[in-house]
């Protein structure tokens, strides 16, 4: 029985010994061959080197080769641009700007003859005495407008005072007589055009509360010297070319002839006025109705048959007219002779 399990453990088809006999003979081959067995490791261990130096390289090879497609777009891009980026044409760019700055000069210099005068002799008057003739001299005109309207038949609003109902029975300070003397110009100005309307209704005309500026007006700040200011820590903002004088607001009733001249009127006015927002609505909210009686036909010069024209409804509607006028100055803002920023 021992005998027989010896031999059944030791048969020569079992797995475990031919392993061990395979090993046995890899170990045997390199005993015996040592300088091939060296080589062939030698030359594994190259080839895995090999492949990771051209893996490295061909990753390198991807990159460079991008940045050198981005390169040659961005290349025949600048190579279409007209004008192309060079030294001549970057010279007729500047001369070109160079030349738009001149005629935008000139542009701010034509537009300077609608500076609003200082109404009267007020701009004459010692600052000491300013507020009280601006009174009188503002009482006088709203007189004078009034007498006009009276003629026209214009109908005023109630307690009309030219927009400047505040100063009525208070005279205004003294720094700000000239500015408002300006302003009596040109709501003088539009007061005498409106009223001159014959039968307007005239319901509103007034000035909108002025914005008020913390520390001062802006033209107040404006005049303060460059070296109290403070050093802004961002690049600052270029300055706006024009000024708002006035904001004056308009609401009447009107014939439609009437409309058409005011808005005519203020197309050629000396000041540069801008319509900043207007609304119209007739006054009956109808059609008229159709007549039913036809119209006489018109007798023919020539003796023959009259020709009878289609009726014509024409209605005696009003408009009710919104409207918002802003007047602008365009002030020379080159800076003073000889003054130098600090």
């Amino acid at each position: 029985m021992g005998l027989s399990l010896l031999t059944k453990n030791t048969a020569p088809n079992s797995p475990h010994l031919s392993s061990l006999n395979r090993m046995n003979k890899i170990t045997t081959w390199f005993g015996q061959n040592t300088l091939m067995a060296s080589l062939v490791v030698a030359f594994f261990l190259s080839t895995a080197l090999l492949s990771w130096l051209a893996f490295t390289a061909w990753d390198e090879y991807s990159i460079a080769f991008a940045e050198y497609t981005e390169k040659s777009s961005q290349l025949a891009k600048l190579s279409q641009l007209k004008p192309f980026p060079n030294k001549a044409n970057l010279t007729k760019l500047e001369k070109a700007f160079a030349e738009q700055q001149g005629e935008l000069k000139a542009l701010v210099k034509e537009l300077q003859r609608f500076a609003v005068p200082v109404f009267g002799d007020l701009g004459k008057v010692k600052p000491q005495d300013r507020p009280q003739q601006f009174q009188d001299t503002l009482r006088k005109e709203v007189t004078r407008i009034k007498t006009l309207a009276a003629t026209s038949g214009a109908t005023l609003p109630p307690g009309f005072y030219l927009g400047m109902e505040e100063y009525e029975n208070k005279p205004p300070g003294a720094e700000e007589s000239l500015n408002l003397a300006k302003q009596l110009t040109l709501l003088s100005w539009l007061g005498e055009i409106l009223v001159t309307k014959k039968g307007i209704i005239i319901a509103e005309f007034s000035k909108p509360a002025a914005e008020v500026v913390p520390n001062g007006s802006k033209r107040e700040l404006a005049r303060k010297p460059l070296a109290a200011a403070p050093v802004p820590a961002t690049p600052a903002k270029p300055t706006s070319p024009y000024e708002s004088v006035l904001n004056i607001q308009m609401s009447f009733r009107s014939t439609q002839s009437s409309f058409r001249e005011l808005i005519n009127s203020l197309s050629l006015a000396p000041y540069f006025l801008l319509i900043e927002g207007i609304q119209l609505q007739n006054s009956s909210g109808e059609p008229p109705r159709r007549n039913a009686t036809p119209e006489v036909p018109e007798p023919n010069p020539s003796g023959g048959d009259a020709v009878q024209r289609l009726p014509i409804v024409v209605g005696r509607e009003l408009l009710n007219v919104s409207m918002k006028v802003r007047a602008l100055e365009f002030p020379d803002s080159a800076p003073p002779a000889g003054a130098t920023a600090k």
